[in-house]
């Protein structure tokens, strides 16, 4: 396993917090637009800020010579990384089954019209922390920017679930926090958000998020022994780790 810290990331390293944001409080919370305006900002981000590109150069380290594969994006959204990795398998003229699952039943209706071109991709409601599927159901797992939202034991469970559900390899993407990114994050939730969803998740989502030896001793104490965890550009943490 790898995982450099430069100190200058050490030292701007703000305490973890653990306030919940508004997306994981009842539906009541929030309305149906602001859920709909918030799932399009993290659209934008993951396109614009490299997370797509970041979730492909790993896909595709770990893909090996194979002509099909199967996928399961846990915590999915809006499924825009479940088409980003569609439209790049149907590129590479790979066979791909993609299940996107999401706990919030009007967040996978979203979803749904949004993938209404792909048949390759099924959604399905589903809690991350009490998934149902069968040991070793696909041959990667992926769980992007979720993470951060659960307590240390919950995420010991979430990859503990992740690694006996997958075949090959599971992928954790997840932010990096520091002041620096708190401070972009803020600033850019201000200048590019008018959801009041998006402006108090963003900026919380950083300073809920983990350093790279927190990631990388949640995966050790879910027993994963061979993985990586690299920094990708803006702040992306991704841990990659075979199958249990």
């Amino acid at each position: 396993m790898s995982f450099p810290c430069p100190v200058a990331f050490t030292l701007l390293t703000p305490e973890k917090r653990t306030g919940r944001e508004i997306l994981d409080l009842t539906p009541e919370a929030y309305t149906p637009d602001e859920l709909q305006e918030s799932l399009a900002d993290i659209r934008m981000v993951n396109r614009y800020l490299g997370d797509r590109r970041a979730l492909l150069k790993q896909l595709s380290a770990k893909m090996g010579e194979v002509s099909e594969f199967s996928l399961l994006d846990i915590a999915t959204g809006s499924a825009d990384l479940p088409i980003a990795i569609a439209d790049w398998a149907r590129k590479a003229g790979l066979k791909a089954s993609i299940t996107g699952v999401d706990m919030n039943p009007r967040t996978v209706d979203l979803a749904r019209k949004q993938t209404a071109g792909h048949a390759e991709i099924t959604l399905e409601v589903a809690d991350a922390l009490r998934l149902r599927f069968p040991d070793k159901s696909f041959d990667f797992v992926l769980c992007s920017k979720t993470a951060h939202h659960f307590t240390e034991a919950e995420n010991v469970h979430l990859i503990q679930e992740m690694r006996r559900i997958a075949r090959r390899g599971y992928i954790v993407m997840d932010l990096q926090r520091s002041w620096i990114a708190y401070a972009l994050i803020y600033l850019l939730t201000r200048l590019l958000a008018r959801n009041r969803v998006t402006r108090n998740d963003g900026p919380l989502s950083v300073l809920r998020a983990f350093t790279q030896p927190e990631l990388a001793a949640l995966a050790e104490k879910a027993g994963s022994s061979r993985f990586t965890i690299t920094r990708e550009h803006f702040w992306l943490l991704v841990l990659s780790g075979d199958a249990g």
